[in-house]
């Protein structure tokens, strides 16, 4: 008689009844956040139907009008019954991205069932950091994510309503997954762009569909346009908008952040003021090196997540602020990366010293492990911001040792031939 099946069934149930009580248990640590989304922009939602404009009157509300609406329902709850609707949505969220990148990368590197528990472990292990900040700042960036992720399964399904809505829904409620769709482009995905920017459009215009603003003037769609998506490119935002004008700040992990905290905090005034100038500098130079990784990976194992990884990580280093709750979607270069290394052994003495070190200054330089002040020094040098640099060299070495295997593969079966 066999006993290992209800071995296994059981050690399963155990270990999910482990994970509902933590669950559950985490989200009395999660009402207690008084700086979060939803005790600080929640109230949106009022303001939207008032037809008042949305930064003034919800502390600096820097996102598109979309979210706006998205909350307006939950006006109507005390804050309690927020708290539980919004960690519902966050662990749902969370559960659905785990899945989404675990079916992606096992049907790209064919990763088998015994090997998915090590995928599992150090995909989690490599991102908890970024998961756990989304909960503790109440955020919607895993939300974003989700969106994101559906429209890449769309994208590897080659199923153009899917791929579409997905981008489109990403890039109405956050700006950066546009690059997204302009993946799809790079893709030659025609289809999946014109829907998609279609359908961002309908989505986009929907609050001033229908509510209207209360004073003259531009409506949600555009004033957020105007202010926040150009102005916190070219810093012309106006001062309701304080967290995009802030210059230096600890939590901005873009490259706008490394390159102003460093211009103001330790070169000379003569840098500080050219500041700007040095940072459109290193984006067109990071622009260049993200483009030249894409181009490379675009025929070679696991092409779709290469590339995917490479815009998920310019979107966190072009953003004009990146916090930590943003970084939950670099959760799909490392399962990537994971199930890489997991199938190619041979690739561990090359790639594993890189990741390391982009663990280390990601996750090893929080306050749990270097305590507050030296973690804030870390931050203040923008650890975060080089581990994901690192990140994408990770991903870069990948895609040329996946490229020369396959030239010399090519080359082996025409001798062979």
């Amino acid at each position: 008689m066999n006993l290992r099946p209800a071995a296994g069934a059981r050690r399963s149930m155990v270990a999910w009844a482990v994970l509902g009580l933590v669950i559950v248990l985490y989200y009395f640590r999660f009402a207690e956040y008084d700086w979060g989304m939803m005790p600080t922009y929640s109230p949106v939602g009022d303001c939207l139907m008032r037809g008042e404009r949305l930064a003034p009157c919800a502390h600096s509300f820097p996102y598109p009008p979309l979210f706006a609406l998205l909350m307006v329902p939950l006006t109507f709850l005390p804050m309690w019954a927020r708290n539980v609707i919004w960690y519902g949505v966050l662990v749902s969220a969370t559960y659905a991205c785990l899945r989404i990148c675990e079916a992606l990368v096992v049907r790209a590197f064919q990763v088998r069932r015994e090997e998915l528990f090590w995928l599992r472990l150090f995909s989690v292990a490599l991102s908890l950091k970024f998961v756990l900040s989304v909960f503790e700042n109440q955020a919607y960036d895993t939300l974003v994510f989700f969106f994101i992720l559906v429209g890449l399964y769309g994208l590897s399904q080659n199923r153009t309503f899917g791929a579409a809505t997905g981008l489109a829904a990403a890039t109405a409620l956050k700006p950066t997954p546009a690059l997204m769709l302009l993946y799809a482009l790079f893709l030659r995905k025609w289809k999946v762009f014109a829907l998609g920017v279609g359908t961002w459009l309908a989505l986009s215009i929907l609050p001033d569909l229908l509510f209207t603003p209360n004073q003259p003037g531009p409506g949600f769609l555009r004033t957020w346009i105007v202010d926040v998506a150009i102005g916190g490119l070219l810093g012309t935002s106006p001062a309701d908008y304080y967290p995009l004008l802030k210059e230096v700040g600890l939590l901005n992990q873009s490259l706008k952040g490394l390159v102003f905290n460093i211009a103001y905090g330790r070169l000379d005034a003569d840098f500080a003021t050219h500041a700007r100038t040095i940072l459109y500098v290193v984006y067109f130079v990071y622009g260049l090196a993200a483009l030249a990784v894409l181009l490379l990976s675009a025929k070679v194992e696991g092409a779709l997540l290469w590339g995917a990884s490479v815009i998920l990580i310019s979107m966190l280093l072009l953003s004009p602020v990146s916090s930590k709750s943003h970084f939950v979607v670099l959760l799909l270069p490392h399962t990537a990366i994971v199930a890489y290394l997991i199938r190619h052994r041979e690739a561990w003495r090359t790639v594993l010293p890189l990741l390391c070190a982009s663990f280390a200054l990601n996750t090893l330089t929080s306050r749990l492990f270097m305590g507050r002040e030296l973690s804030k020094q870390m931050l203040a040098s923008g650890c975060v911001t080089l581990g994901t640099l690192l990140l994408l060299a990770v991903v870069a070495v990948i895609v040329l040792r996946s490229r020369k295997a396959a030239k010399s593969m090519s080359g082996e079966m025409r001798r062979t031939g």
